[in-house]
């Protein structure tokens, strides 16, 4: 196994780890230590990698987001059903982990610098402006309306979403909330 190859598969473990005790244990009460022994790696290593733990946070939600919209992206066919499933099936997967969903979104708005919230945000833009160009090539969607618009009003749709979610009380479904927000707006950009 080559440098680069051994590096990838560190903070993969790394990542694991976090995301496994951030999810059992809570975000708050998860220590650096705490995911370097669950890790299998020194504590030192854990920072050649990440600054800090909400880094490690704001890296498990952003991959989260770009595989599914990736896989998307990439497959044939109508692009409305396949995104009506995905914010309903991602929803979903976060029902059991409000308070981390939570956690996490104070961490990216308290800790982090606008700078890096934005780019955070531009990488998500990027990637659902490719997927919504790909639907207006295939006659799915609006041409009216830029691409890249579309894109940044989904990812406002959908962190508008979690934050009401966060904040309303527990029993309320977050894919459910999604799916409804979601159908308004793919009915507002269909040809």
């Amino acid at each position: 196994m080559n440098r680069e190859e051994k590096k990838r598969i560190t903070e993969e473990n790394i990542i694991d780890a976090a995301y496994q005790l951030f999810s059992n244990k809570g975000y708050a009460l998860t220590t650096v230590a705490d995911i370097t022994d669950l890790a299998g790696v020194a504590k030192g290593t854990f920072f050649n990698y990440f600054r800090t733990k909400d880094e490690v946070l704001i890296r498990i939600q952003k991959s989260l987001f770009l595989t599914e919209i990736t896989q998307i992206s990439g497959l044939s066919g109508p692009f409305t059903p396949r995104i009506l499933t995905l914010v309903q099936e991602l929803g979903n997967s976060f029902n059991e982990h409000q308070t981390l969903v939570r956690i996490s979104i104070q961490q990216l708005l308290s800790a982090s610098s606008p700078d890096t919230i934005q780019s955070s945000m531009q990488v998500k833009v990027d990637v659902l402006t490719h997927m919504f160009e790909k639907g207006q090539q295939a006659g799915e969607f609006t041409e009216d309306i830029p691409a890249n618009e579309m894109a940044q009003t989904a990812l406002k749709l959908y962190m508008g979403s979690l934050v009401n979610w966060c904040t309303s009380g527990a029993g309320t479904s977050l894919g459910d909330q999604l799916l409804l927000s979601f159908r308004i707006f793919t009915r507002g950009i269909q040809n």
